[in-house]
């Protein structure tokens, strides 16, 4: 009897031996998977660090080019005699000029720093998994709605194709320049928004409507509709986050 004892003794360790290696194999396997993954994006941040470089460059001229053309605007309209007015005439053509310039840029830099960032992550188009799908996390870190987030991570093209966004207004005036970049994509099932998935999240249709060829809206009507940060006068930022997050 204690021959048999000491057999089912030892099977019971042998049992218990093999699930130990067989959850270790799986605890390693699953860590060098995810090791991959980061490693993967952080080689594509380094191996494109000039071309981020580039466009958050040409981001700045950019902006800087469109205050440029709004204190030119500005100018024209104080002119009083003719010759301030021919004065004021010529400087906003060529604010404009600039303008044009820079935003011809912009799109060439963002391009450049979008295909980068996918020939070295790994992967291939869409949306999910790229790191643009990422892009506006820190607005909900800052109290954006989280739905909006998981949605916007799910676009398509959540990094737009680089052209100039029909609701850059909204961005300048403080929207998350994210969702204007993701309104550059092609439109959606139907023609719809390119960013209607946001806009069933929680985002005020207004601009959706505004990305897919409709009017841009007043910042004050999309506030009574959903507090922003950053959009909206005396909405306060989470503790730790920026006034603004784009």
């Amino acid at each position: 009897m204690f021959k048999h004892l000491m057999k089912a003794l030892l099977a019971l360790c042998v049992v218990a031996a093999l699930s130990f290696v067989g959850t270790t194999t799986a605890t390693a396997s699953a860590a060098g998977s995810g090791a991959d993954r980061a490693g993967s994006t952080e080689r594509a941040a380094g191996t494109c660090a000039k071309q981020r470089h580039r466009a958050v460059k040409a981001k700045k001229a950019s902006h800087k080019a469109d205050k440029r053309v709004q204190k030119a605007k500005k100018h024209q309209k104080r002119a009083d005699s003719r010759k301030e007015r021919h004065a004021a005439n010529k400087k906003l053509k060529k604010a404009k000029k600039h303008q044009r310039a820079a935003h011809r840029h912009l799109k060439q830099a963002k391009k450049a720093y979008a295909k980068c960032r996918r020939a070295h992550s790994g992967g291939g188009g869409g949306g999910g998994g790229n790191g643009d799908a990422s892009a506006l996390q820190p607005a909900c870190d800052a109290g954006l709605p989280q739905q909006i987030c998981d949605a916007f991570a799910q676009l398509p093209s959540p990094g737009g194709d680089g052209s100039a966004s029909p609701i850059q207004p909204l961005c300048d005036a403080g929207l998350p320049q994210a969702i204007c970049d993701a309104s550059t994509a092609p439109p959606g099932p139907g023609g719809a928004s390119p960013i209607q998935p946001l806009c069933d999240a929680g985002l005020p249709q207004d601009v959706c409507d505004a990305a897919s060829g409709g009017g841009t809206p007043d910042p004050s009507t999309i506030c009574t509709v959903l507090p922003i940060p950053g959009l909206c006068p005396g909405v306060l930022l989470r503790p730790g986050v920026r006034a603004r997050a784009a």
